[in-house]
């Protein structure tokens, strides 16, 4: 097999679309968990280049976890890392609005749901999106007339 990172990692992105345009979300799943370990592993040219892979990953990521069986478990579990959240709020703050949805949709995550309203609180001012005004106007301000 190939023994350079780069072209290996571009091989297994390869791999993860066409596991998504198949529609095999398992191994699609599996596929994105290796781009992941890979990402969150290997040294990159600068810091800037691993959170732009990191946001990458989280888009390419919807297609498997809002048609996989647990995925708005899992979207929930990569979203809310550090590292992860980190990236969608400075560079894809619009990212917020999937990791909305699959809270609202999975009432299993109530604890960590009480952390991300925080998260929506500190963007609501940089960022607007129907679904993150919503869930400010109802958890953060207590505006049902506006939400």
């Amino acid at each position: 097999l190939c023994t350079n990172i780069d072209r290996s990692l571009s091989a297994l992105w390869g791999k993860l679309a066409a596991e998504i345009l198949m529609q095999n979300w398992d191994i699609a799943l599996e596929e994105l968990n290796r781009v992941k370990e890979i990402i969150d592993s290997k040294n990159f040219s600068s810091p800037m280049n691993q959170v732009q892979s990191r946001i990458w990953l989280m888009h390419w990521s919807l297609f498997i976890f809002f048609n996989h069986d647990n995925g708005r478990t899992q979207i929930i579990d990569l979203f809310n890392q550090d590292k992860y959240l980190n990236a969608i709020q400075t560079n894809a703050p619009h990212l917020l609005r999937y990791l909305a949805t699959a809270f609202i949709v999975n009432k299993r995550r109530r604890p960590q749901f009480k952390e991300f309203i925080k998260v929506i609180q500190q963007e609501q001012y940089s960022h607007e999106d129907p679904i993150t005004e919503f869930l400010a106007c109802i958890y953060v301000n207590y505006d049902f007339d506006g939400a």
